[in-house]
């Protein structure tokens, strides 16, 4: 089943949400207003492990994991600063 992460916010956060996500297994991205953006995958285990690499790779960095005062990785969505990435099943 197609599985979708949507990542929506302030554009530094999109930045670093979008950076921290790799795409190579997405079979679709569509652009959003605003700068968001949507990656779809063919299954949710792909988008589940995905959303929790990127939150591996945004904890490695701890400057910036620091500055964010309040990065949640949830089963189904990753929050890091003024941006959220969520799965959705499409």
């Amino acid at each position: 089943m197609k599985t979708s992460i949507i990542i929506t916010g302030q554009i530094q956060s999109l930045s670093a949400l979008k950076g921290a996500i790799s795409t190579n297994k997405t079979i679709e991205i569509k652009n959003l207003p605003y700068h968001g953006v949507i990656y779809t995958f063919k299954t949710k285990k792909e988008a589940v492990k995905e959303l929790s690499s990127a939150y591996q790779y945004l904890r490695s960095d701890k400057e910036d994991w620091e500055a964010s005062n309040g990065s949640y990785l949830y089963s189904s969505s990753l929050s890091y600063d003024a941006g959220n990435a969520r799965i959705v099943k499409t």
